[in-house]
């Protein structure tokens, strides 16, 4: 795999996940409305900083609703014309994924998560890489998305690891008991078979943990250990109804399987 086909479906696929973010909080503006915990009456409470009169009425007017439903609707463009890969020049749509995010994640602190975090940091990092416009920096974006996900991953299973919910094994059945990302039907059965339910906290803490391994040079430890990654993902996509965390996560398999071929 050469650099530009590993940043192509990097960006591809994680543009996924951002249309797919995005077109969630257009189906559901009210979500995004003044009066909601999101929204940037609240969010600016949260800011200790405070801007120039003029900047201040700017920026209120373009993270106030519905005036953010425009920056939704631009990242939501921006990202299907990554994904399709014309017309837009790909720094343009870069430069609007990146500005676009990291406004969204100012405007509040409320409904983000691990999966927003990292799309900002790839469409960031892509961003600058675009604007330098060499192979070296092509080469070095791969690296910094795949240690990026190392560090992701790590991160994740050494919190886990030293929780003494998720090492008892009550994090599992307790997460599928809840009403934002529980299960009807799995949650009670995961609960009734706590051993189990043990056994399966601790694959996703080693599998975690264990995730370096992808940068050993080894091509099959690679494959194995990303095929397992994704099949984890996928669980929780269709168990947790977490719709972009496999897209988030999936993107920097890319710049992995590159990291590992070099």
């Amino acid at each position: 795999m050469n650099a530009d086909l590993a940043v192509r479906l990097t960006l591809a696929i994680g543009g996924v996940g951002v249309a797919i973010s995005s077109w969630e909080y257009l189906s559901r503006p009210a979500l995004l409305a003044d009066h909601a915990i999101a929204g940037w009456p609240i969010g600016r409470s949260c800011r200790p900083w405070r801007l120039h009169r003029h900047a201040d009425r700017a920026v209120d007017l373009v993270l106030r609703y519905p005036g953010v439903l425009v920056l939704v609707t631009l990242r939501l463009a921006a990202a299907l014309a990554i994904v399709v890969g014309r017309p837009v020049p790909a720094v343009v749509c870069l430069g609007v994924l990146a500005a676009t995010s990291v406004l969204l994640a100012v405007r509040s602190p409320y409904g983000s998560d691990g999966a927003d975090q990292l799309s900002m940091i790839i469409f960031l990092a892509a961003f600058g890489a675009a604007v330098i416009g060499t192979g070296g920096s092509q080469h070095a974006f791969l690296w910094f998305v795949a240690g990026q996900a190392c560090c992701a991953y790590v991160a994740a299973g050494l919190a886990k690891l030293v929780s003494p919910v998720w090492r008892s094994g009550r994090a599992l059945g307790g997460i599928l008991g809840t009403t934002t990302y529980g299960h009807r039907r799995l949650g009670p059965v995961v609960a009734s078979h706590p051993r189990t339910a043990r056994l399966a906290g601790w694959w996703v803490i080693a599998l975690e943990c264990a995730f370096p391994l992808v940068l050993l040079g080894e091509p099959m430890v690679t494959y194995a250990v990303l095929a397992l990654m994704l099949a984890m993902h996928l669980g929780i996509l269709v168990f947790m109804r977490l719709n972009t965390f496999l897209w988030a996560f999936a993107a920097t398999y890319p710049s992995v399987v590159y990291c590992t071929l070099r």
